[in-house]
């Protein structure tokens, strides 16, 4: 066996493309790979998507750990993949009830330094503003629509607006940073709020928006970290988010943000009451007094610590 990894990535997500990134320059797109550059060889591949792709008779001389995001499914069941990496204990639960005999290991994704040089607050004002981050659109994938149980997207959008209603928008703002927000960053607008909403930004541009948010509203049903989490976490941006990802282990202890109640697409109104309560208790000078904490409590999570727990585990099971 090659003394060196193989590591199958793709530009395709960019949050993967960043972990990636971390780890190596020399990755291959799953559409590049041959039989003969997997043959004997030991393999990280940066998404099960990525795997899944690759022609099995390609497959069965190699050895590969598998990192995966939001989902399992059949793919952890495959015997040429040796180990898996995940970003969260939910994740990781769900691996080893999978395959008990297989190695599995919770990474700590980077991100906290990420938006930090680019993030900007462009326009004063005394309104506590409101931060959605991410894709807003519905599901692309057969695995994710089953997934999120054809709602409208994981990101839970469907909250924005109940939300909304429970607040006052003399008091409260909104920003959407990402694609696919037109729809209620236009609503809201028409309905008298306060809306920054940029549009489509290339990375890293669409950090510097971030920087307008007092309170980041991460809503979904399913995530695998989210890593806005903590990019916003790494502005001192106070953290208001669902039980998905690795939200549970960021916030639990309770002295940093708030955790809401899960979201099933069913129970809209009472998540909706349990995060609007909690804005109408902020302030605008708590939320500044905040910040540094916020910041602090996720300082360690970097890429380059990222990268040097991924290379631990590759030398573990390889």
């Amino acid at each position: 066996m090659s003394d060196r990894v193989v590591h199958i990535g793709s530009a395709e997500r960019w949050s993967v493309a960043r972990e990636v990134r971390a780890v190596t320059d020399t990755a291959i797109a799953p559409e590049q790979v041959n039989k003969e550059s997997l043959r004997g060889q030991r393999v990280m591949c940066w998404h099960p998507k990525y795997w899944r792709a690759i022609p099995e008779e390609y497959k069965r001389e190699c050895r590969a750990v598998v990192f995966f995001h939001h989902y399992v499914f059949d793919y952890f069941e495959d015997p040429t993949v040796a180990a898996a990496l995940c970003m969260n204990r939910r994740m990781a639960k769900l691996l080893v009830r999978s395959q008990p005999h297989k190695p599995v290991r919770i990474v700590h994704v980077g991100g906290a330094e990420d938006a930090v040089p680019y993030a900007r607050r462009n326009r004063a004002t005394s309104k506590i503003l409101l931060l959605m981050v991410g894709n807003a659109a519905a599901p692309t994938c057969d695995e994710e629509r089953r997934v999120v149980l054809r709602h409208t997207s994981r990101k839970g959008v469907e909250l924005i607006l109940p939300i909304a209603e429970r607040l006052d928008a003399s008091r409260y703002g909104w920003v959407f940073v990402g694609p696919n927000w037109d729809n209620y960053a236009n609503t809201l607008e028409g309905r008298g709020w306060t809306v920054i909403h940029p549009g489509m930004m290339n990375w890293p541009a669409h950090f510097a928006a971030m920087g307008e948010g007092d309170v980041y509203l991460m809503l979904s049903r399913v995530e695998g970290g989210p890593l806005p989490l903590l990019e916003t976490m790494g502005l001192g941006i106070w953290p208001v988010a669902t039980p998905a990802g690795f939200a549970p282990e960021l916030l639990a202890g309770g002295g940093i943000g708030r955790l809401a109640p899960a979201f099933d697409g069913g129970n809209g109104d009472a998540v909706a009451d349990a995060v609007a309560e909690h804005l109408l208790s902020l302030s605008k000078s708590d939320l500044s007094q905040a910040r540094e904490r916020v910041r602090a409590s996720v300082a360690p999570r970097t890429w380059p610590c990222f990268r040097t727990e991924v290379e631990a585990f590759l030398n573990d099971v390889f």
